[in-house]
């Protein structure tokens, strides 16, 4: 398993929906790595990289994923493990949403939101949210868990005064 590539980054460019970053390491080998919108703009200017990497082996493909957080690899491992959703959904969706955003949609089941990503209709929306449910309370951010609660507080109490009125 490849946990992270740091190098130079030597090419970063649009390639078939999705970003392909080229790493070249100090020992001379060059990766072509697929990283989210999110990570292609957060190295977009740097020219010493670190990414935390996942790698996915099919019968007929390998892959090479790359992220700038190593929370957001974390996410696209759960994104993966959702059935019908694969490695370019789970991209597609971290293009959209931070890890963040992906635990409040989950935590507060907005589908809406889940379906604004490409490719993402309501049926996997609902999949995500039943399956990462459980899953992704244990999941940490930094710095965020406050946010975190005030979400889940104000849900509550806008629920509240809902059924009130």
């Amino acid at each position: 398993m490849i946990y992270s590539i740091e190098g130079s980054l030597t090419n970063l460019r649009k390639f078939d929906g999705f970003f392909m970053a080229v790493v070249k390491t100090k020992s001379g080998v060059s990766y072509s790595i697929k990283v989210s919108l999110k990570t292609a703009e957060s190295v977009a200017d740097e020219k010493e990289i670190n990414l935390f990497t996942e790698l996915i082996l099919r019968e007929n493909l390998i892959e090479l994923f790359g992220f700038f957080k190593e929370e957001e690899r974390e996410c696209f491992k759960l994104l993966v493990g959702v059935s019908g959703v694969g490695p370019s959904f789970a991209i597609s969706i971290l293009s959209f949403l931070t890890p963040y955003e992906l635990f409040r949609c989950v935590s507060l089941k907005d589908y809406e939101k889940l379906c604004q990503c490409k490719g993402i209709g309501k049926k996997t929306a609902s999949r995500i949210v039943l399956e990462l449910k459980d899953r992704i309370k244990c999941f940490e951010f930094e710095k965020e868990e406050d946010l975190i609660e005030d979400d889940l507080k104000n849900s509550a109490i806008e629920e509240a005064i809902e059924a009130l009125v």
